[in-house]
């Protein structure tokens, strides 16, 4: 699977969820199925679980991957971790869409997505050796697949939804991750795992035409959800565990608060949906409550408008993406 073709995977993803948004726009606005847009006055109304047309634009430009690895690709085994990788987003998916439309409980959903990790420990993906700091590399055999995998799914899946709320901040994260992560899977010439983030990388940059401010539609639990799998399966594939982890760094703020602030009981979420909204459209954090997300830490620094703020985080995140790129190339 050369380059060309992987570039082709993301274009045709791109396409896909480009044009397959508008008409969940408006679908979804017919049917009513829309949520508030908690960071602007008035709250108004805007289209939910825009995350299908990201499922949409993954799966046919995997679909694709698959029917040309068919073809051409004489080891068979690439064939089942495409397959692998298509069954863990659709499950994720269908995890997504009960959560949009049945509100699970955070307890629920946090362990739902490890429904996901199936399909991947089934045939064993990803190698079970790791290179580890000040350890070197190590063979962590079975419980890899048993353990690592499943955390690696559930955690990548419940970082973007944690980190979700805010115009475009969602499928710019996974546009960011996955296009870093893309950048070393063709370095190592993994196409498989190539493959995948390709086809994120163009479904995420085609909904974030739609979902930038103001949003005209939202992803939704399926849309954080689909994009966090495939991320997991594009570094678990691809042997880049170190470099994921590099990348949801900034992730860990939204994971340690919510221990933190759950082990004291306190109910942080409803919160998390009631920034102050000045007159100019700054955004700043309730009182108390200025380190209940990365977000609200920010805002605290320096109150600032919505699309400020999220490409305050993308940076972050693109700063992320570097070392990982520098921890690659220097071997570090």
């Amino acid at each position: 699977m050369p380059l060309i073709f992987t570039l082709a995977l993301a274009f045709g993803a791109f396409l896909v969820t480009l044009f397959s948004t508008p008409f969940l726009v408006r679908s979804a606005r017919r049917k009513g199925i829309v949520g508030r847009d908690v960071n602007k006055p008035g709250r108004p109304e805007v289209a939910e679980m825009g995350g299908f047309a990201i499922f949409l634009g993954v799966v046919c430009a995997l679909s694709l991957a698959v029917l040309v690895t068919t073809f051409n690709d004489k080891d068979s085994y690439s064939l089942s971790l495409l397959i692998a990788a298509l069954a863990s987003i659709a499950i994720i998916a269908l995890v997504g869409v009960f959560d949009d439309l049945f509100k699970l409980t955070w307890k629920t959903k946090l362990l739902t997505p490890v429904l996901a990790s199936f399909p991947l420990v089934a045939i064993k993906a990803g190698s079970t050796t790791m290179s580890l700091p000040f350890v070197g590399a190590i063979d962590l055999g079975l419980f890899y697949t048993f353990v690592l995998i499943p955390i690696g799914v559930t955690g990548a899946a419940n970082a973007m939804n944690m980190t979700a709320g805010y115009n475009g901040v969602e499928a710019g994260i996974g546009a960011v991750i996955s296009v870093f992560l893309l950048a070393i899977a063709v370095s190592t010439q993994n196409w498989v795992a190539a493959a995948i983030l390709a086809a994120c990388f163009g479904a995420c940059l085609a909904f974030l035409y739609f979902n930038w401010n103001p949003a005209r539609i939202f992803p939704g639990d399926v849309g954080t959800l689909v994009i966090g799998a495939c991320i997991a399966a594009g570094v678990i594939l691809g042997n880049m565990e170190k470099y994921g982890l590099i990348l949801f760094l900034p992730a860990f703020f939204e994971l340690f608060s919510t221990l933190y602030y759950g082990a004291q009981g306190i109910k942080r979420r409803a919160l998390c949906h009631d920034p102050h909204i000045a007159g100019d459209g700054r955004l700043s954090p309730p009182k108390g409550a200025e380190h209940y997300t990365l977000f609200y830490w920010i805002l605290s620094k320096k109150p600032m408008r919505e699309t400020a703020l999220v490409l305050t985080v993308l940076a972050l995140y693109v700063a992320c993406g570097l070392v990982a790129l520098v921890v690659y190339y220097y071997k570090l």
